[in-house]
């Protein structure tokens, strides 16, 4: 009976512990200046001049012009040339720089840099994980707190990237280490490349939740109590 007993109230506190832990998970996702946030946790994006961290690529660096209403929602409708934005979130550029936008804005070849950012509130950053999927014309590179994510991969832009990330299909995963966090306000950076001319745009939605993940506690708390259920019915027996 104490077994039971010792079951049921660690499993209770795992199924109570993914309760809090949730309330804590931050979701962030890419919205224009311009636009809405869907929801999201974080701050529009935004355009900043190319910072110390910028990744090689052999490409100039610009910053963008941004025209007096900042960042801009890009309308997509189809799947034709860009896939749907990813979750709560929706393509973002300097200007209408998307395969649908009307009058179209022509990016010049280079990378551009955008960022947002996300509060954790105080307490040890170390205890924070998370992950974001990624689509980018013609591809990006993402930062946490100037810390480098991914390297983009392919060499081809008949359209966007023949490597990751790209434009189509469901985005690419880059995971949020722990050891990148801080205290507070966090900050990711999208060096977005252009590099075959025509369409130019970022996507992003992920989260950001304490460690272990909530969905972890949730099944260590409810196997407990399913074990203590069935050393009861054994005593029962």
């Amino acid at each position: 009976m104490k077994l039971f007993l010792k079951l049921s109230v660690l499993g209770l506190a795992f199924v109570a512990a993914t309760t809090f832990a949730s309330a804590d998970s931050l979701f962030i996702g890419s919205f224009g200046q311009d636009a809405g946030d869907g929801g999201n946790n974080n701050s529009g994006l935004a355009v900043i001049a190319p910072p110390s961290y910028a990744y090689n690529n052999g490409m100039p660096d610009y910053t963008a012009p941004v025209e007096s209403i900042g960042t801009q929602y890009l309308p997509i409708t189809n799947n034709s040339v860009w896939s749907q934005p990813i979750g709560d979130s929706s393509w973002v550029s300097y200007a209408q720089t998307s395969p649908e936008s009307d009058p179209f804005v022509s990016t010049p070849n280079g990378n551009y840099f955008f960022i947002t950012t996300f509060d954790i509130g105080a307490g040890d950053p170390s205890l924070y994980s998370g992950s974001l999927s990624v689509l980018a014309d013609d591809t990006a590179i993402v930062f946490l707190n100037g810390q480098i994510l991914n390297a983009p991969t392919g060499t081809s832009y008949p359209h966007c990237s023949d490597g990751t990330p790209t434009c189509t299909g469901d985005g690419t995963l880059i995971s949020l280490p722990s050891s990148d966090f801080v205290d507070g306000v966090n900050t990711l950076t999208f060096q977005v490349v252009q590099a075959g001319g025509s369409d130019f745009g970022v996507d992003f939605y992920g989260s950001v939740s304490p460690v272990p993940e909530p969905s972890s506690l949730l099944l260590l708390g409810t196997g407990l109590m399913g074990c203590a259920g069935t050393l009861m019915r054994k005593m029962r027996a």
